[in-house]
């Protein structure tokens, strides 16, 4: 199939979708979603094989980056560092926690070790693109459980690059990889502290055109390089990213540009959500095995279940060494759920390396995709019942 007609058929199926959802008060984010899994059905399924599959998910990726680049920009800096805490032992509870429970349930099922580690690690994975787009959509991001899941969402990535050195120590039989993880971090904070104090004075050296393209397609640099050079590192495009809207967003603050600063994440907005965001969640949608669903039905839900109940009463868990009430926790351990990026990574990785059967790598895209569908939902019900509750 043309390519063309691929991003055409994407995104008005993705915008006509998300337009119904909207039309019966729910999340528009499920659209694109809905999107990929109708263009995931066997009828239209080989369409999307071979090339077209691998620009989409090329997209896919550059829409993580665009829009944890936009977080990083519109992010209430000073909260994120009052609920950095709270963030953190969240964060670490609702990976454990998981972790342990899928471990031991592929262990009682008569799995490999081996097979019983992705697992958990898979599950153990937060996902902050697909829980970020919702939190703007409703305009919770900067509320203080806004601020929290996010904290907790970048914490939680950075676990799974860690999840991810171990597997690759699987596929590879090599610890070197894992020795350099701490240099790597200590070479990227390295950085991103030179690109605080550079970056103003590289901008004024380069921009000859002052006008809002030009301050635009600088932005737009700026992100892409801090996330290559954090990608080549080891640690991620999405840490990257958002580390250089979080600088942008420091110096915008620090030189009071308030009203440019405004300006550019709404130029930014525009270009994510209506262009490149939408392959990301057509992408996760595409993943989506309907063989896996009709033959594993019992595996995939128990899997689900764990899923579920791990992020919540991991999040719970952590509620006595926070300042949170018991409901804003629970609401948070639902926001850990939505997943849909590093874990498919993982996954993939070791479905390619023949660590995890097809019924098991299936199963955890199918668990993604529900999680990040159920999330939207429940955060609406509960905002709807108390506003309060995101303060």
């Amino acid at each position: 199939m043309d390519f063309l007609l691929v991003i055409l058929i994407c995104l008005a199926l993705s915008f006509l979708l998300s337009e119904v959802f909207h039309r019966f008060n729910y999340p528009k984010v499920l659209g694109p979603i809905f999107a990929g899994l109708v263009l995931g059905l066997p009828l239209f399924r080989p369409a999307f094989e071979g090339n077209v599959l691998k620009y989409i998910e090329f997209l896919s990726s550059l829409g993580i980056i665009f829009l944890l680049f936009l977080v990083g920009l519109e992010i209430n800096m000073k909260k994120l560092v009052k609920t950095e805490a709270d963030s953190f032992w969240i964060a670490t509870f609702a990976a454990v926690i998981p972790f342990v429970l899928g471990f031991s349930l592929m262990r009682l099922l008569g799995y490999s070790t081996t097979i019983s580690i992705v697992l958990g690690v898979c599950l153990a994975i937060t996902a902050v693109a697909t829980k970020t787009k919702v939190l703007i959509d409703m305009k919770a991001l900067n509320t203080k459980v806004g601020t929290i899941m996010v904290g907790a969402g970048i914490i939680d990535d950075i676990y799974g690059v860690i999840f991810l050195s171990v597997i690759l120590i699987l596929v590879q039989k090599s610890v070197e990889k894992l020795l350099w993880f701490p240099v790597e971090i200590m070479g990227f904070i390295i950085i991103t502290y030179l690109a605080y104090k550079f970056i103003p004075r590289i901008i004024r050296l380069i921009q000859i055109e002052n006008t809002r393209a030009a301050d635009f397609s600088v932005l737009i640099i700026i992100a892409l390089t801090i996330a290559l050079i954090s990608t080549n590192l080891g640690l991620g495009p999405i840490i990257g990213a958002f580390i250089a809207g979080a600088i942008i967003n420091l110096i915008h603050h620090k030189r009071k540009r308030h009203k440019k600063h405004y300006e550019e994440v709404e130029e930014l907005k525009i270009v994510t959500f209506a262009l490149i965001l939408p392959f990301f969640f057509v992408n996760i949608g595409l993943h989506f095995d309907y063989n896996v669903l009709l033959n594993h039905f019992g595996l995939v839900v128990f899997i689900i279940v764990i899923a579920i109940i791990g992020k919540v009463l991991g999040a719970m868990l952590a509620k006595p060494v926070t300042d949170l009430s018991w409901k804003q926790t629970y609401l948070i351990g639902w926001g850990m759920n939505s997943r849909g990026a590093v874990e498919l990574v993982i996954a993939e990785v070791a479905r390619m390396a023949g660590l995890i059967p097809q019924e098991i790598y299936g199963a955890v895209v199918i668990m993604a995709i529900f999680t990040t569908m159920l999330f939207p939902i429940i955060l609406r019900g509960m905002i709807k019942r108390d506003r309060k509750i995101m303060y």
